[in-house]
């Protein structure tokens, strides 16, 4: 039985329907085998790293695909990472890393209903998940082949990464790893902002802008949950130099700075052109060294 400790902890069983519901093409059902899980509770969904008197709430990269999805991010297969060999990453950091990548590549895909696709990079999480000692957690649930059975029902899948998600969090916080949490997740929160700045530069759409900002405010979090964890691995300070060169990029953006003393503090966050063209700049060289195992 997994118990809890210190850091990272699951905060419900299941990030279930409302994700899935909320980009989902009218589609009202699930598959037949995933029906019994809806009835979970839904409130919660967030992994939450915990340290005395601070808390730190991560979405996950399906609630991020959601989310972009929601606002018009358009499939473009040209912008997922290239499927390279798990085994050209060495270091536990990118390994967890890329396994970060591609969990994003992953949401990306099955919230678009790329099925063939999602399927290659559920092939590669679990190869990666295997180097870093934890593949066991595909089988729980017999995970793996549900997602290969019910390929082409996007919420039936959404459904089993949420799941996946949980079980891969409750293993790490049993066994004392909570530091791969926050490196994976830094891994696919880089992975969801290029491809969402990148669709953008395409097409300029204003809802997409105003989520790019919006999922911005979520980089001091992550670095907050890394510093919780700093002392668990060495190389962590090196990412967390990384990620605080994007925050210093974005906090000095004359739209931030000017929001900070505006009145009307609820109107939707929107950036320039060249603003998000700064922040695409840092995050595509940031996950370039990332999937090249830097």
């Amino acid at each position: 039985m997994f118990t809890r400790k210190k850091m990272l902890v699951v905060k419900s069983v299941l990030f279930v329907a409302s994700a899935v519901f909320m980009v989902s093409c009218g589609n009202n059902e699930a598959a037949k085998e995933e029906t019994d899980s809806k009835s979970v509770v839904k409130e919660d969904t967030t992994a939450t790293a915990e340290v005395p008197e601070t808390s730190y709430s991560l979405p996950s990269p399906l609630q991020i695909a959601s989310i972009f999805k929601k606002s018009g991010l358009k499939y473009k297969s040209d912008l997922t990472s290239q499927m390279r060999d798990p085994s050209k990453y060495t270091s536990s950091l990118s390994k967890s890393l890329n396994l970060g990548v591609y969990s994003g590549d992953l949401s990306y895909c099955v919230m678009n209903k790329q099925s063939q696709e999602a399927m290659k990079y559920m092939k590669l999480c679990r190869s990666l998940a295997d180097n870093l000692g934890m593949g066991s957690v595909f089988e729980e649930a017999n995970l793996s082949k549900r997602f290969e059975k019910n390929l082409e029902n996007e919420d039936s899948l959404a459904y089993i990464i949420a799941e996946l998600q949980m079980v891969t969090d409750m293993y790490l916080d049993e066994n004392d790893q909570q530091q791969i949490t926050s490196i994976v997740f830094a891994g696919a929160w880089i992975e969801s902002m290029y491809i969402g700045s990148k669709v953008y530069e395409k097409g300029k759409d204003k809802s997409l802008n105003n989520k790019l900002a919006e999922q911005m405010n979520i980089l001091g979090s992550i670095i907050n949950a890394l510093k919780a964890v700093e002392k668990k691995e060495a190389t962590i300070a090196s990412l967390i130099t990384d990620l605080k060169s994007i925050k210093d990029i974005y906090d000095a953006l004359p739209s931030i700075k000017n929001a900070v003393d505006a009145a009307d503090s609820d109107k939707p966050m929107s950036l320039t052109d060249d603003e998000v063209a700064s922040l695409t700049k840092r995050i595509s060289e940031l996950r370039t060294k990332f999937v090249n195992g830097n």
